[in-house]
């Protein structure tokens, strides 16, 4: 899925850092502008880098679940 699909279809995209627990729910529609709408979420997933001291150890996951 592309992240202008996931603007689309509205689901909640959860990403947290593993090493410093961070966690939050970005707003596709923002990543497709920001990022190319054409971008695979999968792709967008492997250039996570957390905030905090510029961490790797990032997850994440899609729900099907909108976003309120």
């Amino acid at each position: 899925m592309a992240l202008d699909g996931a603007a689309k279809a509205e689901p909640r995209l959860i990403v947290w850092c593993k090493r410093w627990g961070l966690q939050i729910e970005p707003d596709p529609a923002q990543l497709a502008e920001r990022d190319g709408a054409g971008t695979q979420v999968l792709d967008w997933r492997e250039r996570l880098v957390c905030s905090r001291r510029d961490s790797r150890r990032v997850d994440m996951v899609v729900t099907g679940t909108k976003r309120g």
